[in-house]
């Protein structure tokens, strides 16, 4: 910053007002052209005298600098965002070309203007901007360095293979033209690593993997709270055969109901965090988890109950079911930490699994409070969380086959299947599933859905 003279001895004043300045060029430029607007249409655009404007630049070729640096230190701190606690290489220059795609779409127009209009700069700015930019790809050259060593990716040269891959990303911008009529923004990210790491020889070594084998949830950090439930249980095991990491709370177990053998072989891709030695799960909590296992990726709550049979004492009965009432409660104490977790991280998924009917049995009131209560933090939440681009969905279970015990599926079975247009009970396989697709990148377009999985009641 300080490339460009000022009059200002507030260095917090100057990033405030230089910012403003930046901001009001991208639009006014975008729309005007950089060489048809004045300083005095940018002043007003900034909300700055015109006479005051001097005070942070020079001349409007500074101005063309500054909206470079602003973008510049955008990407750099997202970047660095998305890779914080990531130690996958590979992992990390996936998220770094989202990232980049994520600003490319938001800041399309600013970022063709800096293309076309870079010639503009004096020496001294464009070697200043130059340095930036070189910074910028360090990031990329250490992660392919990294991976390199690791004997992940062959001997390259990771100074121009940096530089292809974010020529390769800035094409969705200089070619959209026609691009982004051809192909999603899916497809160029999954072209351009697929072109990275395999090239584009039909034969392949045997320990290559072809991209479409390339979990999106692999090493990505998942919270599941309350995870003593069969569901959570079942969540956790499939969670873990696609290489996810995993967190998991545990709420009071049965004694009949334990992890999966998957689980317990798997144990060093989890850390289990029960509720007997860690109490509730809370905002301290949470932050607990993340300073030891890092950033987390995707929470999955499950408001639901652990196994009970209905021939169960009364006393036992409106225990569990005081437990739905706990379940939203925490839900909606830990909303907020999620919130400011996930805002900092600058992505992320939420989902909420209400109570299944099954639980409606126990108390019919607490149960309906509940579900809508899920239903009303899921929508608030995606609505708030929707321009950060972090998606929070919710699925309502119907009867499924297996969360119950066999005695009390045959008890509540008669006349019960009547009532479900598909006329079966679902399987596990059905909320997993779901659940699967929610929290994965097919769905990053769905925030404040909630599905049924109910076999149509």
């Amino acid at each position: 910053m300080n490339v460009i003279p000022t009059t200002i001895k507030s260095k917090q004043l100057i990033e405030k007002r230089r910012e403003q300045i930046a901001l009001a060029a991208i639009k006014l430029f975008s729309k005007k052209g950089f060489h048809k607007s004045t300083l005095r249409e940018l002043s007003e655009e900034a909300g700055i005298s015109h006479g005051n404007i001097y005070d942070y630049i020079g001349t409007k070729e500074d101005i063309f600098y500054l909206l470079h640096e602003y973008l510049d230190r955008l990407a750099i701190s997202a970047l660095h965002r998305s890779i914080k606690n990531i130690d996958d290489p590979l992992e990390k220059l996936r998220r770094m070309v989202r990232t980049e795609f994520n600003l490319m779409y938001e800041w399309a127009d600013a970022i063709l203007l800096i293309y076309q209009e870079s010639h503009i700069l004096n020496k001294p700015l464009l070697r200043k901007l130059l340095q930036r930019e070189g910074a910028h790809m360090r990031l990329y050259e250490a992660a392919l360095e990294e991976a390199i060593q690791r004997k992940q990716l062959r001997e390259c040269n990771v100074r121009a293979v940096s530089h292809l891959i974010k020529s390769m990303i800035d094409t969705w911008v200089l070619k959209r033209w026609d691009l982004r009529d051809n192909l999603t923004q899916l497809e160029m990210e999954r072209s351009i690593l697929d072109l990275v790491f395999h090239g584009l020889i039909d034969k392949r070594t045997s320990e290559s993997r072809p991209l479409k084998d390339i979990e999106y949830l692999e090493g990505k950090l998942i919270l599941i709270i309350n995870s003593g439930t069969v569901l959570g249980n079942a969540l956790s095991s499939f969670l873990l055969t696609k290489n996810a990491r995993l967190a998991i709370h545990v709420t009071k177990v049965k004694k009949n109901i334990v992890f999966p053998s998957s689980i317990r072989l798997k144990s060093e891709g989890m850390r289990i965090y029960p509720e007997k030695e860690y109490g509730p799960m809370t905002p301290d909590l949470f932050r607990q988890i993340v300073k030891d296992l890092g950033s987390i990726d995707i929470v999955i709550q499950d408001l639901g109950i652990t196994d009970i049979e209905t021939t169960a004492s009364l006393k036992d009965i409106a225990k569990a079911s005081r437990r739905l009432e706990m379940n939203l409660s925490c839900a909606q104490d830990i909303s907020s930490i999620l919130e400011e977790e996930l805002i900092k991280r600058g992505w992320g998924k939420i989902l909420y699994v209400a109570p299944s009917s099954w639980d409606k049995h126990l108390d019919p009131v607490r149960y309906e409070t509940v579900k809508a209560g899920t239903v009303a933090l899921t929508q608030t939440l995606a609505k708030r969380l929707a321009a950060a681009r972090i998606n929070v969905n919710c699925i309502v279970p119907g009867y499924i086959g297996g969360i119950k015990s066999l005695r009390m599926q045959k008890v509540q079975n008669i006349g019960l299947l009547e009532e479900i247009p598909m006329g079966c009970l679902g399987e596990l396989s059905d909320l997993v599933n779901t659940a699967h697709f929610l929290i994965s990148d097919s769905s990053k377009y769905l925030t404040g859905q909630v599905i049924k999985v109910a076999g149509g009641v």
